[in-house]
């Protein structure tokens, strides 16, 4: 740790205690109906929306996404607020799970095993000058959170200031808050970081030569229909023309190092397969469908050897009892070890985000629920949405 740096530490402890106040602050902010769930799971499929909206707006939720899949039937896509068909949102850590299958599919390629030492591959920085990178390391450690790498998260950069690349992001971070990743933790433990993912990331683009945004548009989006999706970091409203952007609404949040509040805007992910994916909820909701029934043994743009490996549990999570992480998703299990339901949330600056899906079984079709939002209040309101639709009973589009 630099001195500079190592003195900025008394000034967080500081900004530490203000956050705080903003935390209780919080604690008064509107919260979402106790009975809202259950409301939810069993309305009449004409109240959905109006359940929704009414609740959203109580919460001041400006664009909410939802977008629901069930077997064969055609998608069900809802919009409130501001959001649209064609209105991209940040997906923030949804990215992991279809930056895993992008990853994958380039390891695939090029004959790289999930248990490789990929050091050697990485040549944009020296791994073993890190802290902690004198080890082994490999794909199957870092998109399960595994590999005992630092930095869980990220809270991007403005879209005004200058933009570092991956390297720096891993190895040079610009800012004062911000450090060198380590690799502090033990490895085979599980301990989520962002930090692996912006370290797989840049494997792929050295071992491609290309951008990110550049790989998974022709490994990925590109093969399966995304059409509204990418993971370019756009700095303008005009850079997705003729699809939209679905701007943040959210104020200061000194917990997660954003000092500035965003009225229609957003934050760059340099940090892209961690946290960088553009989307809507209905392209997301078809990447999920493709990769469960990719699982299924059906023949698409991933292959089952990939989405078999996506779902297979690597290690407990210490979010909750029993909860595993695959490749870029949460898993609940069955009593067999297999998956009932796959799922993740995402938190980006203003943004909040949650899929949660099940596979097909044989008295039930396969399941996706997922939901997009713009405004940092809608954290559990997402979450209760999901679960409410992922759980009503009837077909959805009864």
């Amino acid at each position: 740790m630099s001195k500079a740096k190592g003195c900025i530490l008394g000034g967080l402890a500081t900004v530490g205690i203000i956050a705080a106040g903003f935390v209780i602050a919080g604690i008064l902010e509107p919260s979402v109906d106790p009975q809202f769930q259950e409301n939810l799971t069993q309305a009449a499929s004409e109240n959905v929306e109006s359940l929704i909206s009414a609740e959203a707006d109580k919460l001041g939720v400006t664009a909410m996404g939802l977008s629901i899949l069930e077997g064969d039937d055609d998608l069900q896509s809802h919009y409130f607020g501001r959001a649209h068909d064609n209105g991209m949102m940040q997906l923030a850590s949804l990215s992991k799970a279809v930056s895993a299958a992008i990853i994958l599919m380039v390891a695939e390629e090029r004959d790289v095993g999930l248990d490789d030492d990929i050091r050697d591959q990485i040549i944009s920085i020296d791994i073993a000058s890190l802290d902690g990178g004198d080890r082994p390391l490999t794909l199957r450690q870092l998109l399960s959170h595994t590999s005992g790498a630092s930095q869980s998260g990220y809270p991007g950069y403005p879209r005004s200031g200058s933009i570092p690349i991956t390297a720096d992001v891993i190895q040079s971070p610009p800012r004062i808050f911000e450090f060198q990743l380590e690799f502090d933790g033990t490895p085979g433990e599980f301990s989520y970081s962002g930090g692996g993912y912006t370290i797989a990331q840049l494997w792929a683009e050295d071992v491609t030569g290309k951008r990110f945004e550049m790989i998974a548009q022709e490994t990925l989006l590109g093969p399966i229909g995304m059409e509204r999706s990418t993971f370019a970091q756009p700095s303008d409203v005009g850079d997705f023309h003729p699809y939209g952007i679905v701007g943040a609404d959210s104020g200061i949040t000194p917990t997660q190092a954003i000092f500035s509040s965003l009225q229609n805007s957003w934050h760059i992910y340099p940090e892209k397969a961690a946290a960088g994916l553009w989307s809507t909820s209905d392209d997301y909701a078809r990447f999920v469908a493709v990769l469960l029934d990719s699982a299924a043994g059906a023949q698409n743009a991933i292959s089952s050897d990939i989405a078999k490996a996506m779902i297979t549990p690597e290690a407990e999570t210490d979010f909750a009892p029993g909860m595993h992480y695959g490749l870029g998703v949460v898993l609940s299990l069955e009593d067999d070890g297999s998956a009932n339901e796959v799922w993740h949330t995402g938190a980006n600056a203003g943004y909040r985000t949650i899929f949660i899906a099940r596979p097909a079984t044989t008295q039930t079709p396969r399941r996706v629920v997922v939901v997009t939002s713009n405004t940092a209040t809608s954290a559990y309101l997402n979450r209760a949405i999901a679960t409410a639709m992922i759980d009503r009973p009837e077909k959805l589009n009864d």
